[in-house]
C-alpha cells in the first residue's frame, strides 16, 4: 500500500471514531471534505481499512468483566489449532484471539458477566486435550486514546 501522511492521519482518526464526517476529518487534517472522503473510500478499497465495527458497551451486553486469557496448547498438528481457534471464535464470550509468541500460543480477550460466569466458561471450554493450560489476567480498567476534537 502506498500511503502518505494524510492517509496515516485519516487512519488514526478513523480508528478512534469511524463515524466522523468528511467535514470533521477535513478540519483535523487540512484537506477538503471531498478529498477526505475520496481518500477514505480509497483506503477501504485497498484494504487499509479492513472493516468498521461498533464497540458495544459491556453494560449493554451484561459482560462487565474483561479477561485476557493465555492458552498453552498441546503440541500437535496445525489443523487441530485451527479447529480449536474456529471453535473459540464461535463463543459469544470470546471477543478476539491473537496467535502469539512466548509461553502462550493464543491470547484471548474474553468478556463475562462475573467471575463465576468465567469459572463456568473455563470449565466448559478449557479442559480438553488440545489445551495444556491457561493463565488469566483480569482487566481492572481499560484506557483508550481520546478522539481528537
Amino acid at each position: 500500500m502506498d500511503l502518505d501522511d494524510f492517509d496515516h492521519q485519516l487512519l488514526r482518526l478513523l480508528s478512534l471514531d469511524a463515524r466522523q464526517t468528511g467535514k470533521e476529518l477535513s478540519e483535523k487534517v487540512g484537506l477538503s471534505s471531498a478529498a477526505c472522503l475520496r481518500r477514505v473510500q480509497r483506503l477501504r478499497e485497498v484494504g487499509a481499512i479492513e472493516r468498521e465495527v461498533a464497540i458495544v458497551s459491556p453494560e449493554a451486553t451484561g459482560a462487565s468483566v474483561t479477561l485476557l486469557v493465555m492458552l498453552m496448547l498441546s503440541r500437535g498438528q496445525p489443523e487441530r489449532m485451527a479447529k480449536l481457534r474456529q471453535k473459540l471464535l464461535t463463543l459469544r464470550e470470546v471477543k478476539k484471539i491473537y496467535h502469539v509468541t512466548g509461553p502462550a500460543d493464543l491470547v484471548l480477550t474474553v468478556q463475562c458477566s462475573s467471575m463465576e460466569a468465567y469459572a463456568t466458561f473455563t470449565e466448559a471450554h478449557f479442559y480438553e486435550d488440545d489445551i495444556k493450560g491457561f493463565d488469566t489476567i483480569v482487566v481492572l480498567r481499560s484506557y483508550d486514546p481520546e478522539p481528537e476534537t
